[in-house]
């Protein structure tokens, strides 16, 4: 046998134990060794494989094997290995997923938001997706169906939202995605009555505002870009707290 064929052995145990509901199964083993071998290169003749089974695995209904695949496939774009179908396999994931549990028992952690948030950012800060496709995705996400979100998931949909605004190429782009976040996000939360849509989006601008005043040039965003966005994030505070009275 030779060595690809081994590797290749390899791989597919990895890859069927991303399905697991355990959690030591499908997280401390499948994930960790497939991860590793991605970075170290290990798998590079199999790069394939795992991308295509990923890409299968973003159209299963079990949010923990979708989870993992974003996670999985942020590994891949971050060691070189982006593709723009992958991408747009993981964008119809989650802009629509509505299982946003935390961490939970018996499986472990979940946190498609969070989770998804750092595959994006990592595409946005590489280049690999535009700004104006980065601040689409984040619009669509604060809209999308589910829950409060847990944890730092608010501040890792804000990281996303820094960078986009510091790969950001135009003001026209800043001022699109303000007045989507104002009418597509805000207000029909609010005249939704969406609890959850209100709250996720009060969470992530309170976040995104304290990262551009605070610390900019961490998520490299140039005076210029800080200038253009802290009064639309103002606004943005504005027309939260009045619809908070």
């Amino acid at each position: 046998m030779s060595t690809a064929d081994s590797l290749g052995s390899v791989i597919e145990p990895l890859l069927t134990g991303l399905v697991s509901k355990r959690p030591e199964v499908r997280v401390d083993w499948a994930y960790t060794e497939l991860k590793e071998g991605i970075e170290s290169g290990q798998w590079d003749d199999h790069l394939d494989q795992i991308r295509d089974r990923l890409n299968g695995y973003l159209r299963t209904d079990k949010v923990w094997t979708k989870v993992l695949s974003a996670r999985l496939l942020k590994v891949l774009a971050a060691a070189g290995h982006f593709h723009y179908e992958d991408y747009l396999a993981f964008r119809a994931w989650y802009v629509t997923e509505d299982d946003t549990r935390g961490i939970v028992k018996d499986i472990g952690p979940i946190m498609a938001v969070g989770y998804g948030a750092d595959y994006v950012e990592t595409c946005v800060r590489m280049g690999m997706i535009p700004a104006v496709e980065g601040a689409a995705i984040i619009s669509c996400r604060l809209r999308a169906p589910g829950g409060v979100w847990h944890d730092d998931e608010s501040v890792r949909l804000a990281r996303a939202a820094c960078t986009t605004i510091a790969k950001s190429t135009s003001p026209h782009i800043l001022e699109i995605w303000t007045e989507r976040l104002s009418t597509t996000v805000l207000t029909e939360g609010i005249r939704n009555n969406n609890r959850a849509v209100v709250e996720n989006f009060a969470r992530f601008l309170k976040a995104t505002a304290t990262m551009v005043r605070s610390e900019p040039e961490k998520w490299g965003i140039d005076a210029e870009r800080a200038k253009l966005a802290l009064p639309m994030i103002a606004e943005l505070e504005e027309q939260l707290r009045n619809a908070s009275n």
